[in-house]
């Protein structure tokens, strides 16, 4: 296995990914966005600013990595990621992949054009430059459709030629991870370097440990849109008491945390990117600042901390065993 994983300003051993949130958006909107919708973002200065405030933040509370798990549909742009990171000092990782909805363009593609570029953007470098990706991203929602099959299996190629780890967007409502997880095994993907996302908008407990049980890490990602009544009406509190729940069953070996609350969420309309601001002003540093201490108060100790947000990424990132470092629950 690899020890380093490609960030957006170059490779980082796994002894210095330090806490990590796993499924984070710097920008998310549309492919071209940074470059193409000025008027309506403020301009990439603007964005990068915005970016910087919020991670400088999260750093100053503990944060050292971030994965970007926006594809190029989404928006993504490795140069502005790069600055970002450069200025905040945080490591950011980039995704390949693909999320929801895809254009014209990507409908038409095949299995072996998406894994092409898919490879290329790991191997070689992404949006026009030689800044690689270090993971890829894949999404499902109501169902697995045809298209989304097609990048799955264009991932799990990709997979075996780079070794790069997958996140997945899938609908806990829907159980979708579990469709998810039956085509990964049907592919011979490992199931150790798949996340299934957003598995805390779920209240199945079951869910969550079938999954864990067949080997999947469990991205409990979207802990602060639990102030979000759309989010399913699992509150924080709820999504906090699920992973210690978790953990006190014995799969604290299977957790990851982040927030999934875009810096700037192009996605959504002005006025919910407001509510989003409104229902969660602490931004990416939400988890250091709230969710770890009340980890604490509610019994997990250092090394159960350290597991969720250190080990556990760093493991499924580079593969095999955590690495060793002093770092504790800070």
């Amino acid at each position: 296995m690899a020890s380093a994983i490609a960030s957006v300003t170059g490779p980082v051993q796994a002894a210095d990914l330090g806490h990590v949130l796993v499924h984070e958006h710097v920008v998310c909107g549309a492919a071209g966005v940074t470059r193409g919708a000025a008027v309506l973002t403020g301009g990439t200065e603007a964005l990068i600013e915005r970016a910087v405030t919020a991670l400088t933040a999260a750093r100053a509370a503990g944060l050292t990595t971030m994965v970007d798990a926006t594809p190029f549909d989404l928006g993504r742009d490795v140069d502005l990621l790069a600055e970002v990171s450069r200025r905040s000092g945080v490591n950011i990782i980039a995704a390949s992949g693909h999320w929801l909805l895809p254009s014209v363009f990507m409908s038409n593609r095949s299995v072996s054009e998406l894994a092409d570029l898919f490879t290329a953007e790991l191997t070689t470098g992404a949006d026009g430059t030689s800044i690689r990706c270090g993971v890829m991203k894949v999404a499902s929602e109501e169902e697995v459709t045809p298209f989304d099959r097609r990048v799955l299996e264009a991932v799990a190629i990709a997979h075996r030629t780079t070794g790069a780890p997958i996140i997945t967007h899938a609908a806990a409502r829907n159980r979708i991870g579990e469709a998810q997880a039956a085509i990964f095994e049907e592919l011979g993907v490992p199931p150790d370097r798949v996340v299934i996302g957003h598995a805390d908008d779920t209240y199945e407990l079951d869910y969550l440990t079938g999954l864990a049980d067949r080997g999947y890490l469990i991205g409990m990602d979207r802990i602060p849109c639990g102030n979000l009544p759309e989010y399913g009406g699992r509150t924080v509190d709820d999504r906090i008491g699920m992973i210690v729940q978790l953990v006190e069953r014995g799969y604290g070996d299977r957790v990851v945390v982040s927030h999934d609350d875009p810096i700037w969420a192009g996605l959504l309309t002005a006025e919910d990117q407001a509510r989003h601001l409104a229902a969660n002003p602490d931004g990416v540093a939400f988890i250091h600042r709230r969710v770890l201490p009340a980890f604490a108060e509610r019994g997990l100790d250092d090394a159960a901390i350290r597991r969720i947000m250190v080990d556990n990424p760093a493991r499924w990132l580079v593969g095999g065993h955590p690495p060793a470092s002093g770092l504790a629950s800070g």
